[in-house]
C-alpha cells in the first residue's frame, strides 16, 4: 500500500487516472467528491468528532458521481461505505449504551449502606466493556487498514493506503 499526494482539482475536475485507488483494477465510478474539499472545522474541535464526521459524510454521500470524485472499480465501488457503516454504526451503540447505561443505573444513595457493602454495577456496564471490547479493536483495524485521506493542504490531499499502481500513475501524471 502506498501514500499519495493528489491535487485537489484533479478529484473535483474528474481528471484523476481511472485507476481503481484500492486494487489498480480499472474504474467504472468516481465517487465522493467532497473529500477534495478543505475542512478543518472538525479537526479542530476534535479528531475523534473528524474521523466520525468523515465517515458519516461518507455513509450518506455514497452516490457515483459521474466525472468527478476517486475513481473506483466495480468490486470496490462501496468499499468506503462498508467501512462507513461499521465505524459510524459502532460509535453510534457506543454513544448509546453509556446514555442507557447513565441513565439507567440507579444511583448510590449516599449514607444508606451498611458500611464495607457495595452494590454491584449495573449489568449495563458490562455489555458496555464487552461492547468496547470488541469495538474499539475492529474500529483500529478497519480505520488503520483501510485506504483513507491521512493529510493535506489547501492544493493537495494525501491518501494513504492506496494501490502503488494508482500512486505511481498519479505520480508520473503530476511530474
Amino acid at each position: 500500500m502506498a501514500k499519495v499526494s493528489i491535487p485537489r482539482e484533479q478529484i473535483v475536475t474528474g481528471s484523476l487516472p481511472s485507476i481503481c485507488v484500492v486494487c489498480g483494477a480499472e474504474a467504472s465510478h468516481r465517487r465522493f467528491p467532497g473529500v477534495a474539499a478543505p475542512s478543518l472545522a472538525w479537526i479542530l474541535v476534535s479528531p475523534l468528532l473528524g474521523l466520525v464526521a468523515f465517515w458519516t459524510y461518507i455513509l450518506f454521500a455514497g452516490k457515483d458521481s459521474g466525472k468527478a470524485g476517486l475513481p473506483f472499480c466495480d468490486r470496490h465501488r462501496n468499499y468506503w461505505t462498508r467501512r462507513a457503516w461499521i465505524i459510524v454504526l459502532g460509535f453510534v451503540v457506543l454513544v448509546a449504551l453509556i446514555t442507557m447505561a447513565i441513565l439507567i443505573a440507579p444511583p448510590e444513595a449516599a449514607g444508606q449502606q451498611p458500611a464495607g457493602r457495595q452494590n454491584p454495577p449495573h449489568w449495563l456496564f458490562g455489555v458496555l466493556g464487552c461492547w468496547m471490547l470488541l469495538f474499539l479493536p475492529t474500529f483500529l483495524v478497519v480505520q488503520l487498514s483501510a485506504m483513507r485521506p491521512t493529510g493535506g493542504n489547501r492544493q493537495v490531499l494525501v491518501l494513504s493506503g492506496v494501490h502503488r499502481h494508482f500512486a505511481a500513475a498519479v505520480t508520473s501524471e503530476s511530474g
